[in-house]
């Protein structure tokens, strides 16, 4: 057994990893954290199962590579750009207090100025794999408190760069290649430099050729020989593997081939990341851990409260809500996964003793098991905070800033009208539509800066929480004939819909959600429509479906209001009826089919008593019965239930025809259909 002790090893850490990870899912806590936990359950100072560390540590190296490249990978300009004031504006003032502070806090315990400023870069960091798993299963990952967050983590996912070239300067004794740390710092930018030109000039013409093979295989063979070649390159230069993955993981994202790359290489990454977070969790002594409870707890308590308001503050002072930035602040209150890379670096370099190392290492698995529980209490946080005199104050004092030019608004001219609840795709479509036909409307809308632009465009815009009951009585809601609620947040829609209805009882109430399970509850709240986007999409999916093949358009609508009737619960539809009969027709007119329903005035009558090309201007072209086709029918034939009849002429006269011949009235779900804002 001695010879296949390594796969022994392999095989007690994803054991175990699978069992804690599970378990763990269940208890809807972050499968990193269930990584953690086990392998500190199968390291040395726990059941001591695993007898080479070595070779799992090595395994997790390239674990770390592997992952620093796909994070390279998903970097985007374009993104960044599109986030570009929240980074700025949000994202730059968070890290910068997450360094100070610690810098300041630490500098003193820690003996001198380099290990202080490591605490600080230590700190910093978020967890990208925690927080954005969190926001996506709440479906809160394009609400406003998530895009802060997103921009905040691209931040700090770009900084590990500049971080990890920080540390040759920052380590007590640090000789190098190059004879000082300045010195390794030059040749570490010089190598960047290096990577950064080949990647944009020398491996676009050699991934090209290689794409042009059309061998997956060696398409695979090339990334990771891509991959792991930068990350030597910088190892040789004395800089961190990972730095070097990161920056061939960036140096594809612009390309054409970095979505078809990612997704070659996400399987390897999964495989191989978990085995460092196994490893970071097996370095962490249990035994240190509880001897130094206090010091630890203490830790995470100044990580969470420093983070949060690093992350809130900055939010609140942007122009966002008071609830935004709590939500924002409570998502980034944890250490991130790169902060394990940077603290090993530190280790290794001595800017870390061991102590210092474990005192991390556990406050720092604490904060992300914490992080499910405070994304989870964050509505409930941001009310209590908002009720507290001084931030209620600040709040109103900020709001009226905002309202000081609604001029052109004032409450006793609203009457009536429709009020808008975001202003995304949805909510500027149905503003259009609203302004031409005359019917007035109020847009609320929270991001200040969308605001001032829409305040300049002339837009009836005010600023605020729709969710707040001074904002939507600023708004007119006791005079409003409807709101439409198309924001991005699940829980600020409830909060709307159910505060719109307590304060005007007869108010009708739509609301979009992204999921066709919150329907009921919405309902239950107060809403008289819902709207999902999947069923939205469905809907849009299923008619060019069945219109391409050839299933009548009053048998598609018929599909359409049962689906509606059922309150969008699985599709029951009868069998389609598929015409195989291609018609070129001439431009302007058009061919359509049409299925008889029951008590039909068609049904019993002859083509020729029907007169319908007489009353619609429509031409009967063929009739389908019993699977058999009747081209160009007999006019004495007689029309049953059932039947399909293949009309032809311009859109309006067919419009006509069936509607003669399958009348809305028949179909109790037809009003419905023709208030659906699809």
């Amino acid at each position: 057994m001695e010879h296949y002790g390594f796969l022994y090893d392999l095989l007690i850490v994803y054991a175990a990893a699978g069992l804690v990870v599970f378990a763990f899912q269940k208890m809807h806590i972050p499968a990193v954290v269930g990584l953690l936990v086990s392998g500190m359950a199968v390291g040395p100072s726990g059941l001591g199962l695993v007898g080479d560390q070595e070779d799992v540590q090595l395994l997790a190296e390239v674990g770390v590579v592997v992952l620093l490249f796909t994070i390279g990978l998903e970097f985007s300009l374009s993104r960044l750009l599109t986030l570009g004031k929240e980074m700025l504006g949000i994202g730059l003032p968070q890290v910068l207090i997450c360094i100070i502070v610690p810098t300041l806090a630490t500098r003193w315990y820690l003996g001198s100025w380099g290990p202080a400023l490591f605490a600080g870069m230590l700190v910093a960091m978020s967890s990208t794999a925690v927080v954005l798993k969190l926001l996506l299963e709440r479906g809160e990952i394009g609400t406003p408190h998530g895009k802060i967050a997103v921009a905040v983590l691209l931040l700090q996912d770009l900084l590990v760069m500049a971080f990890m070239l920080a540390i040759p300067l920052l380590a007590p004794d640090s000789g190098g290649r190059a004879g000082s740390p300045w010195g390794q710092l030059g040749l570490g930018v010089g190598v960047v430099l290096l990577i950064l030109v080949g990647s944009r000039f020398v491996i676009p013409p050699i991934l090209l050729r290689v794409v042009q093979t059309r061998n997956r295989e060696l398409f695979l063979i090339f990334i990771f020989l891509f991959c792991i070649g930068m990350a030597t390159l910088t190892a040789w230069a004395g800089l961190a593997l990972a730095l070097g993955a990161f920056l061939a993981g960036l140096a594809i994202s612009e390309s054409e081939y970095a979505h078809q790359t990612l997704a070659e290489v996400l399987p390897f990454r999964d495989t191989l990341s978990s085995l460092f977070f196994v490893s970071v969790g097996m370095l962490l002594d249990l035994q240190y851990l509880a001897d130094h409870l206090a010091l630890i707890l203490a830790t995470v308590l100044a990580m969470v409260v420093l983070k949060f308001l690093a992350a809130a503050g900055p939010s609140w002072v942007f122009g966002y809500p008071m609830r935004t930035g709590t939500l924002a602040g409570l998502s980034l209150c944890q250490i991130g996964e790169f902060s394990f890379v940077l603290a090993g670096r530190g280790l290794e370099s001595g800017i870390l003793g061991p102590g210092d190392y474990q005192t991390f290492l556990a406050a720092a698995v604490l904060t992300m098991a914490l992080t499910p529980i405070f994304i989870g209490l964050g509505p409930s946080i941001s009310g209590n905070l908002e009720r507290l005199p001084p931030i209620r104050g600040l709040s109103e004092r900020r709001r009226a800033r905002l309202l000081a030019d609604e001029s052109s608004l004032p409450p006793e001219s609203l009457g009536d009208h429709v009020i808008i609840a975001g202003f995304g795709l949805a909510g500027r479509n149905l503003a259009r539509v609203l302004r031409g036909i005359d019917i007035p409307y109020v847009i609320l809308e929270m991001n200040p800066d969308s605001v001032r632009r829409l305040r300049g465009q002339g837009e009836p815009v005010l600023y605020g929480d729709c969710a707040r009951p001074s904002v939507l009585e600023h708004a007119g809601i006791d005079r409003a004939k409807m709101l439409v609620v198309v924001i991005s947040d699940p829980q600020a829609t409830r909060r709307a819909v159910k505060m719109a209805r307590f304060l005007n009882p007869g108010l009708y109430l739509v609301a979009r959600t992204h999921y066709a399970q919150d329907i009921d509850e919405l309902r239950h709240l107060g809403a008289d429509e819902v709207v999902p986007e999947d069923f939205v999409t469905s809907i849009e999916l299923f008619d060019r479906v069945l219109v391409e093949y050839q299933v009548p358009r009053n048998l598609i609508l018929d599909l359409i209001d049962r689906v509606r009737s059922d309150q969008y619960q699985v599709l029951r539809s009868a069998r389609p009826v598929r015409l195989d009969m291609p018609f070129s027709v001439g431009e302007g007119a058009e061919v359509d089919s049409c299925l008889v329903p029951e008590g039909s005035p068609a049904v019993g009558r002859s083509i020729e008593a029907l007169r319908l090309r007489t009353d619609t201007g429509a031409t009967i072209l063929a009739l389908r019965r019993g699977g058999r086709d009747l081209i160009n029918p007999d006019p004495n034939v007689e029309i049953g239930s059932g039947d399909v009849l293949v009309l032809f002429g311009d859109r309006s006269q067919v419009d006509r025809a069936i509607a003669l011949v399958a009348p809305e009235t028949d179909r109790p779900a037809a009003q419905d259909r023709r208030r659906s804002l699809t």
